[in-house]
């Protein structure tokens, strides 16, 4: 059975840029992004590889968990803290996962922490000391290194690398072709789309960022 790979990100401000989690994503061959949210965001530093990664949106964090389920998925959430989590080089990951992240706000919240089915950590090594224990790693590097150690137990293939006249980047996928006739994923939206319409008494308003989202 083909193990596949998702990356959960939040744009629920629909403010965010999420360029360079797009080209991490891209780099260790995600199978799909998960943006929970605004369908735009910005894609600043992802250098085209928005184009060639597939990007799926929900409007909040249980439908993309009953999507991700729906694909056998074990979802594990980006702990910045030990405390309740694994090591994220020594989880004994196995199939299909996701990895919820929190780039939006500083920790998971309480909505992206209801999906997960277990929590991984990057540790630090070294001494600590006062001024470096209240240090944190940025958010794209604790993915990248998560991402790294999972594709490597998983044995996905190790991408080529292409000589540029600064430090050379990793070689993309062909880029995907697209059939109108075939817009299921367009379909799938528009219902979606409609749905929220029908249901746009239960709370959803202008003044929260995403109630324009769906007009």
């Amino acid at each position: 059975m083909t193990v596949e790979l998702y990356v959960v990100l939040s744009n629920k401000s629909g403010r965010q840029n999420l360029g360079t989690y797009l080209r991490t994503a891209s780099a260790f061959g995600t199978t799909q992004v998960v943006v929970v949210g605004a369908e735009r965001f910005g894609t600043h530093g992802a250098h085209r590889a928005q184009k060639y990664v597939d990007v799926v949106n929900f409007y909040d964090f249980a439908e993309a968990r009953e999507y991700l389920k729906a694909r056998r998925c074990t979802i594990f959430g980006l702990s910045k803290q030990p405390t309740g989590s694994i090591g994220a080089h020594v989880m004994p990951y196995e199939g299909t996962s996701a990895f919820v992240v929190d780039n939006e706000f500083p920790g998971l919240s309480e909505e992206q922490r209801a999906i997960c089915d277990h929590f991984v950590h990057v540790p630090f090594h070294g001494e600590q000391t006062q001024a470096s224990s209240g240090l944190v790693l940025d958010t794209t590097v604790v993915t990248a290194i998560t991402l790294h150690h999972f594709t490597t137990l998983a044995q996905f293939p190790v991408r080529a690398m292409e000589t540029t006249s600064t430090q050379g980047k990793f070689v993309l996928d062909a880029y995907p072709a697209f059939d109108p006739a075939d817009n299921k994923r367009g379909e799938e939206k528009a219902a979606m789309r409609e749905a929220k319409r029908a249901n746009a008494g239960d709370g959803l308003s202008e003044g929260d960022g995403l109630g324009g989202m769906f007009a």
